[in-house]
């Protein structure tokens, strides 16, 4: 069945008229007659019942004209969205994401798109919150996931991801890994563990005071890796949200439920984000994709 056929029919039963229908699609009559009888016989079945200078429809035409215009518009939809696809020629992506993320949703996406788009050159990079909401800024990433702390730009696109539980990452040796729950009072004594270059960690300290209300001092390190052997050796502790589907804590740590209070929040909204002059459809899609795999249960 070829779309143009579809295209036809419909037209005839929207104008109840094969001569309406022709100068609505700007050819003959008799071409309107020969393509829909030649649909009917592609199909083995006939849409119409002609009466005359009248028709009426058949249960399989009536059946294909309430299908039909559903059919036509998704085939719109494709040819625009190639046709968008093919003026980006969009050959990299560049994806942002925090230094503290540990689940395994985000390679799985990635993998995923480059079988999708082969000739797509992706870049991926753990960042701390504010290198990753600049480099949006100068356009060096292209998307990023970040945690919503209130101070993503008011002219970036923000597509909500997820409400992460907050944990605490703590060495099994410690008496605190016992716990259900751990509160930011009982973790006072041990140094809070954050990932920070030097440039980024009088912020970084800031956000962690000011907003999650820690008490503790500041330890600070460049890496997730160097951060949890620090947690193992129970030289402190790290403050960890669980976005997605957590990869297995080294045998030598514990994640504890942080305990909430009226000063201390037990989730962290992530959302993505990007410069809206730089969306593309492949952009979306990749964006669509990570957020519907963080999201299921």
């Amino acid at each position: 069945m070829l779309l143009r056929q579809l295209d036809y029919f419909i037209k005839v039963v929207d104008n109840k008229s094969f001569t309406k229908a022709a100068d609505a699609a700007f050819i003959s009559q008799s071409a309107v007659s020969q393509q829909i009888r030649a649909l009917e016989q592609e199909l083995g079945v006939k849409l119409l019942r002609r009466h005359n200078r009248s028709f009426s429809l058949t249960s399989a035409g009536n059946y294909l004209y309430r299908h039909g215009p559903g059919l036509l518009a998704a085939a719109d939809e494709l040819q625009q969205a190639t046709i968008n696809v093919g003026k980006e020629e969009v050959s990299e992506l560049a994806l942002g994401y925090p230094q503290n993320y540990d689940g395994v949703e985000l390679s799985a996406v990635v993998s995923a798109f480059s079988q999708l788009y082969p000739q797509l050159q992706l870049t991926v990079r753990a960042q701390s919150h504010a290198d990753l909401l600049q480099n949006l800024a100068n356009e060096t990433l292209d998307l990023a996931l970040v945690g919503e702390r209130g101070d993503v730009p008011t002219d970036f696109q923000v597509q909500p991801v997820l409400a992460a539980r907050r944990f605490v990452e703590v060495a099994q040796t410690s008496p605190l890994a016992q716990l259900p729950t751990v509160s930011l009072a009982h973790l006072s004594q041990l140094p809070c563990i954050v990932i920070a270059t030097e440039q980024r960690a009088v912020e970084e300290a800031r956000y962690y005071r000011e907003q999650i209300g820690v008490l503790s001092e500041f330890r600070f390190v460049n890496s997730l890796t160097e951060a949890q052997i620090l947690v193992a050796a129970n030289q402190g502790y790290l403050l960890v949200d669980q976005v997605g589907t957590w990869r297995p804590a080294a045998p030598q740590i514990a994640r504890v439920a942080l305990q909430g209070s009226e000063t201390v929040a037990l989730t962290q909204r992530y959302v993505l984000a990007w410069r809206p002059a730089l969306t593309t459809s492949m952009m979306t899609e990749f964006g669509q994709l990570l957020t519907a795999k963080l999201r299921k249960p």
